[in-house]
């Protein structure tokens, strides 16, 4: 009788401890880390895409700006060499 009650409050401890978990109790804790692994893959799928409109964007604001640079300075050039045509240099 001594050996049954001290393997049922080494069960008990177990269990307390976490040394032990029921079945049920595992695949709930496995199903939600599986849900938890599935919702983090998908929001990697999300920011890829993301990421590549962000990076296409980002081309082409690049090829836009260096363009408008292109041409201010294609103004700045035109309207410097006709204040100089008129002897005025002007303001540099």
């Amino acid at each position: 009788m001594t050996v049954v009650i001290v393997l049922f409050l080494l069960l008990g401890v177990s269990l307390v401890r976490g040394w032990i978990v029921f079945g049920p109790a595992h695949r709930e804790i496995v199903r939600a880390k599986d849900e938890t692994i599935a919702d983090l893959r998908g929001g990697r799928a999300e920011d890829k895409s993301v990421m590549a409109t962000l990076a296409a964007t980002n081309a082409e604001l690049a090829v836009t700006g260096e363009l408008s640079a292109h041409v201010v300075q294609a103004i700045r050039e035109a309207t410097g060499q006709r204040a100089e045509a008129a002897g005025n240099a002007g303001p540099t």
